[in-house]
């Protein structure tokens, strides 16, 4: 049987019960675990002993869900849209199978979840990791975001500088209006959106993927993997912004006509 074959049949066909299952089974597995680094777990776990056209067909059956408003898939593909294991190292060859069951069978959305960056230089902005609020060197910002002064926090939340954000995301004096500034902030160094994205405690509030999704300098693979993931109204948000690239546009058209 081709790949094109299995996916429809596992899509329409007589085995179509088995991914539901597959679905179901992680829906309740995820549901019941509260640690991150555990629906992490079994997340990676779940997918990795898929083949091409059963990942493509579970991917496409999760989003499925999710367009009908079922918050146990919402749940999980959120742990497939932040979890970079699932997605990055899995064996290239298998990516590439994927990805062109996926494009073959028309399923762009899913196709989107195995592409990485397009190889280019970095703007300025996205390698500048200075802050321009605080004046300070780099060692004596490192040390302040460890700290609990508010008012050098406040300022520390616009820091370009990976290690800085890195100690700062994991303050007990941050909270969720801080890290939504720093997703949301530009222009910005992507290494610092990509922190965000894979944080364990930060990751999973919905407004700051939100933020993230929105941002133009959040890296492209992030961005595909976290608009699935948003509610349908802010994705007619998306398709008219004017900042996003025209690909983000028209993935977030896509997903709010899905279903």
């Amino acid at each position: 049987m081709s790949n094109a074959e299995q996916l429809d049949n596992l899509l329409h066909g007589e085995e179509r019960w088995w991914i539901d299952k597959q679905v179901d089974d992680l829906e309740r597995r995820i549901t019941a675990l509260r640690e991150r680094a555990m629906r992490r777990s079994v997340a990676v776990e779940a997918i990795s002993v898929l083949d091409a056209p059963e990942l493509v067909a579970f991917l496409d059956v999760l989003l499925s869900r999710v367009s009908a408003g079922q918050g146990a898939s919402r749940e999980v593909l959120q742990e497939m849209a932040l979890e970079p294991v699932v997605f990055t190292d899995l064996p290239y060859d298998h990516l590439r199978a994927s990805y062109q069951v996926a494009r073959a069978g028309g399923l762009v959305q899913v196709a989107g979840f195995f592409l990485g960056s397009p190889v280019r230089a970095r703007t300025v902005a996205e390698a500048a990791d200075d802050n321009q609020h605080l004046d300070m060197p780099l060692g004596t910002r490192r040390s302040a975001a460890r700290a609990s002064d508010r008012f050098t926090l406040d300022r520390l939340v616009y820091d370009r500088n990976p290690k800085v954000i890195a100690l700062l995301l994991d303050n007990p004096r941050i909270v969720e209006r801080d890290v939504i500034k720093i997703a949301a902030g530009r222009p910005t160094n992507a290494d610092v959106l990509s922190l965000v994205a894979g944080h364990r405690k930060w990751a999973s509030r919905y407004r700051i993927r939100k933020a993230l999704a929105c941002n133009p300098y959040t890296p492209a693979p992030v961005a595909r993997r976290l608009l699935p993931t948003l509610m349908r109204q802010d994705l007619r948000d998306l398709q008219n912004s004017k900042v996003l690239s025209a690909e983000l546009r028209s993935l977030a058209l896509s997903l709010t006509r899905r279903g």
